[in-house]
C-alpha cells in the first residue's frame, strides 16, 4: 500500500497535534506539581522548625515521601477534608507532633503484636485497632467516616509509599498491609451504622 505525498503530510499533522497535546497535557501536570511541592517547602521554611535530631526524635523512622504528598494533593484537591487535614497538619507545634508520633507509635506496636499473635483481621482485637486508627485521623487532622477510612485502607495495599506512613518499612510484615485493610474494612462494617459522633446515621 502506497500513499501520497498529501496523505503522508496528513497523518504527520495529525500525530504531531497529538503529541503536542500531550505535551500540553503532561506540562500542565508538572506545573501543578511544581506548586504543591513549593507549598510543601514553604510549610517547612515558614512552620515548626526541627534540626535533623529533633526530626528524628519526633518523627523516627517514619519518612514524609513529598513524591506521595505531592500525589495526594492533586487526587484529593477538591476535597474538604485534604484541606482541613492540610490546615491543621500545618498548625501542629513541635509538641503536638511529639504527642501524635507518640500516639501513633503505640499504637503500631499493638497493631504488629496482633498480627504476630496471628489475631484474624476481622476479629475484635484487629477491628479496635482499626477503630483506634481511625479516631486518631479524627483527632490530629480531619473527620475520617468509616467510607473514607476504607479508601485511605485500599492505599495501603495499592501503594507502599501510603503504608509506610503509618509503619516504617523496617517493621513491616509481609502482608501486614492487606491485614490492615481488611480490619478497617471490617470496622468500617461493624460501624455502618453510625456516624464519626457515635450518633446513628439519620
Amino acid at each position: 500500500m502506497s500513499y501520497s505525498v498529501g496523505q503522508v503530510s496528513d497523518f504527520a499533522g495529525v500525530t504531531v497535534r497529538t503529541l503536542q497535546r500531550q505535551l500540553d497535557e503532561e506540562i500542565a501536570r508538572l506545573q501543578r506539581l511544581a506548586e504543591v511541592a513549593e507549598r510543601a517547602i514553604e510549610v517547612q521554611k515558614t512552620g515548626v522548625p526541627l534540626t535533623p535530631q529533633e526530626r528524628f526524635e519526633v518523627f523516627g523512622e517514619v519518612a514524609f515521601d513529598l513524591s506521595y504528598a505531592t500525589e495526594a494533593e492533586l487526587k484529593w484537591a477538591h476535597s474538604d477534608g485534604q484541606r482541613e487535614a492540610m490546615a491543621r497538619a500545618d498548625a501542629h507545634t513541635k509538641e503536638d507532633w511529639r504527642r501524635l508520633m507518640g500516639e501513633a507509635a503505640a499504637w503500631r506496636a499493638e497493631l504488629l503484636a496482633a498480627f504476630d499473635d496471628g489475631e484474624p483481621s476481622c476479629g475484635e482485637r484487629a477491628m479496635d485497632l482499626a477503630e483506634e486508627h481511625r479516631l486518631h485521623i479524627a483527632r490530629w487532622f480531619t473527620s475520617c467516616p468509616p467510607d473514607m477510612h476504607r479508601r485511605i485502607a485500599d492505599d495501603f495495599v495499592a501503594d507502599p509509599r501510603a503504608f509506610a506512613l503509618v509503619v516504617p518499612p523496617s517493621q513491616q510484615r509481609p502482608g501486614l498491609a492487606a491485614y490492615m485493610r481488611q480490619a478497617v474494612h471490617a470496622n468500617a462494617g461493624r460501624h455502618a451504622d453510625v456516624d464519626t459522633d457515635g450518633e446513628e446515621s439519620r
